[in-house]
């Protein structure tokens, strides 16, 4: 790798960070906005979901533009955004202008978590797309462990703090636009482009990453926790019990992902991805049939080294189907479909839940991972040797 390209991938992860920003940094920043305001969980959970609310409509809007008009135009408007919420989010005095300064942050991240994967994929293809893919998942969960951290630290010196970091965004603009080149010239779509027909995959993989984020957003994250106070109920350290799972988790996947490269080379994306969905539903099996919280140290490697696997394969699959002039387009739609297996997991297992009990969230949740199991399964037999040399 020269080192133009080594800059170019620092930058592309410098957007994964971004996204990380405008999501893993409330946890200590919600404590603080009940604190300062006085209002509870569920009104404070508006800053949450106001911020993810442009994505499901933006996010293939501006793939779209971004195949258009270029990669770095709208990545640099959209951090411009992004700090301007970051700006504005230091002048609230109020709730609901703080609602308005995360408002103006969602729009502005809706494009990242698509167009960075889109940069990977314009200018790095075969095993090594597929190895800086699992390095992009790799930045985006060590950040998701310390964004926390620094966003507690700030959280105590001002509760508006933690909603100024996107204002960082301005020193990511100014790298894209100094160290990333323009996505090199393709020819205008052809209607007849034989990868533009494949859209049973295309839909197969879209599925397939929305029921894996329903599954993370889901079980893991709603329903772990619940697992483990079950198990030890009366517990004096089960705050801390429970965090150090969902941390163990990150952990895994970071590490797990460093080498989806390696393992790309042996075997097939399809064959990675069929195995990572296999790991879903073993590890959402064990949550319920383990014992003791010790156990529970078991399902949460295998979690997450299925999320180190299914992440980064799918992305590339995904990027494997789009013909060049929309790749950003295809790619935009792989992120609206996280968003809503995102949005969709916690209300499903929640009817789950309300319907049965815990074990009918694991169970069903299994379920849901074989039958992803299932479709991988068919992907990998039925790979058109025109895409295969897209990841191969």
């Amino acid at each position: 790798m020269t080192t133009r390209e080594r800059f170019l991938v620092a930058t592309i992860f410098s957007l994964t960070v971004m996204v990380g920003v405008g999501t893993s940094t409330m946890p200590p920043a919600l404590a603080a906005v009940q604190r300062t305001f006085g209002v509870g969980p569920d009104t404070a959970g508006i800053l949450l979901s106001i911020f993810t609310l442009p994505g499901l409509i933006l996010t293939p809007l501006l793939g779209y533009i971004a195949d258009r008009i270029g990669r770095r135009a709208v990545l640099v408007i959209s951090l411009l955004v992004f700090a301007a919420g970051g700006i504005t989010a230091l002048a609230a005095t109020t709730f609901e202008h703080l609602v308005a300064a995360r408002l103006i942050q969602g729009v502005g991240a809706a494009s990242l978590g698509a167009l960075n994967v889109a940069l990977i994929s314009d200018f790095f293809h075969g095993h090594q797309r597929i190895r800086l893919l699992g390095f992009n998942h790799s930045v985006l969960s060590v950040g998701t462990a310390i964004l926390p951290v620094v966003s507690g630290q700030l959280a105590a010196v001002g509760w508006r703090l933690p909603f100024a970091l996107p204002s960082v965004g301005l020193i990511v603009a100014t790298a894209v636009l100094v160290l990333v080149p323009p996505v090199p010239a393709v020819s205008a779509m052809r209607p007849q482009s034989v990868i533009s027909l494949h859209w049973r995959r295309l839909g197969i993989l879209l599925a397939i990453s929305a029921a894996t984020y329903a599954l993370l957003f889901g079980p893991f994250l709603n329903y772990v926790h619940e697992r483990i106070r079950l198990l030890e109920p009366s517990n004096p350290s089960l705050y801390a019990h429970i965090g150090a799972i969902i941390g163990l988790m990150s952990v895994a996947t970071t590490i797990g992902a460093l080498f989806v490269g390696r393992l790309a080379r042996r075997y097939t994306p399809e064959q990675l991805l069929q195995v990572a969905c296999g790991l879903y539903a073993v590890a959402l099996m064990l949550f319920i049939a383990v014992p003791t919280y010790w156990l529970l140290v078991i399902p949460t490697l295998v979690f997450g080294l299925a999320q180190a696997f299914n992440q980064p394969v799918v992305q590339s699959l995904v990027a494997a189907v789009a013909p060049p002039e929309r790749l950003g387009t295809i790619l935009s739609l792989n992120r609206s479909a996280a968003l809503v297996g995102q949005t969709a997991g916690p209300l499903l297992f929640g009817i789950v839940y309300r319907a049965g009990d815990l074990a009918a969230v694991f169970v069903v949740g299994g379920g849901i991972a074989a039958v992803c199991m299932l479709a991988a399964r068919w992907l990998r037999h039925n790979t058109d040797t025109r895409v295969q040399q897209y990841t191969s």
